[in-house]
């Protein structure tokens, strides 16, 4: 007995049969893991996986997993809750809200699946979980808005075993309108002057009051425009002086709108943008333009030159281009200009209207009377301000206004 069992030990030391044995076990550990695996229901599944507000929502679960009388469907926004309705009288204004994290309790309504290996829990999603989708009017299509969805015990705690779902929502799309005005264009580069400009922001999408209630989800909604109010919007300016100051973070008031005002004491276009939270902006240009206000005219003795020096808006001229020209009386060939034709920050120059070829006593008094000066004013943006005036018209005055 003793030789049997010492040649059956011998032959399943054998390396064909060792491999066989440890196929067999390897089997058999195997066939254990996916019996654990399958028998314990599968994994929890959410139907559907998105859709609007109102939405009938199931999260079928394993069997095994066993959920107590007052279990619920939480959904949980990550990210900001976003824009949303506001209701204002009769009417709505939509608003924004950046909290983030906020939650959604589902009462939930427990049943079986046709498989008996499991369950589920099923609940509607609630109004205000969406909020509204706005867009900016180039933009065609909105990424819908993705919420979790976890099973809490009645005490809201998580119940161990049940995964987080991901549902995406379909939420209302409103396409944003900016509308940018100002008081007043042009506008004097004075310091003092100034514009006031308006930055209107609206949307246009479903409504979601009807005479101060609110419409249920899913029903037939009106497409209408509607303030975006208490909304802060950025405001900035690349030039001139602005109050409040640049860049400025400003509410829009109940109407949509926010307002600012703009002065400057140099020539130059002004481009003031109103942007909001990033979804959409516009902008309006305030033109500063340069202007000739004044001429102060010196007659030099005996005979020649007359010199003039320009009055200009904004006070300080060096950085505007001014170009001069001597328009001669009809028939007159005499007399010309003292200084450059063109230059920057030639706010001076003269008419010389003494001796000169063929004119020894100097022009002939009619000729200088009936002759014109004609100044032109440029700023660096190519606004421009042109005054003609005689060209011995307001000798001795002192500045003349123009």
């Amino acid at each position: 007995m003793n030789n049997i069992l010492k040649h059956i030990w011998n032959a399943l030391l054998h390396p064909k049969w060792i491999f066989l044995i440890g196929v067999a076990i390897i089997g058999l550990g195997l066939a254990g893991y996916h019996l654990h695996k399958s028998g314990g229901g599968g994994k929890s599944a959410l139907s559907p996986t998105s859709g609007p507000e109102g939405t009938q929502i199931t999260l079928t679960y394993p069997a095994k997993i066993t959920l107590h009388a007052g279990a619920y469907l939480k959904i949980t926004d990550p990210d900001e809750h976003g824009y949303y309705p506001v209701k204002s009288g009769g009417g709505m204004y939509v608003s924004y809200d950046p909290t983030t994290g906020l939650t959604y309790k589902l009462p939930a309504t427990q049943g079986d699946s046709t498989n008996p290996s499991e369950k589920t829990l099923s609940g509607v999603v609630p109004q205000d979980v969406c909020g509204l989708v706005i867009v900016s009017a180039q933009d065609a299509a909105a990424p819908p808005k993705v919420v979790n969805v976890s099973v809490v015990d009645a005490n809201g705690n998580p119940v161990p075993g049940m995964p987080t779902a991901k549902f995406s929502l379909k939420c209302d799309k409103y396409t944003l309108s900016v509308k940018m005005t100002s008081s007043k264009d042009p506008v004097l580069p004075d310091g003092a002057d100034f514009s006031t400009v308006t930055a209107t922001f609206s949307v246009k999408g479903p409504a979601q009051y009807d005479n101060g209630v609110r419409l249920p989800a899913g029903s037939n909604k009106p497409v209408l425009t509607t303030p975006l109010g208490l909304m802060v919007v950025n405001v900035t300016t690349n030039f001139g002086t602005m109050v409040p100051p640049s860049p400025a973070n400003v509410k829009t008031d109940l109407n949509g709108q926010v307002t600012v005002t703009l002065s400057s004491a140099d020539a130059g276009i002004a481009r003031v943008r109103a942007t909001a939270l990033g979804v959409g902006d516009a902008y309006v240009d305030v033109h500063f333009k340069p202007k000739i206000t004044a001429v102060t005219m010196v007659f030099v003795q005996p005979q020649s030159p007359t010199n003039y020096q320009m009055s200009t808006i904004p006070k300080n001229a060096k950085d505007l281009t001014f170009d001069w020209k001597f328009i001669p009386a009809p028939g007159n060939n005499c007399g010309s200009l003292t200084g450059p034709a063109s230059g920057l920050g030639e706010s001076a120059n003269g008419f010389y209207h003494g001796p000169s070829d063929g004119y020894p006593n100097g022009c002939p008094e009619a000729w200088e009377m009936a002759s014109q000066m004609q100044v032109t004013v440029t700023d660096k943006d190519g606004q421009s301000d042109r005054k003609t005036f005689g060209a011995r018209a307001f000798e001795g005055q002192g500045p003349v206004k123009l």
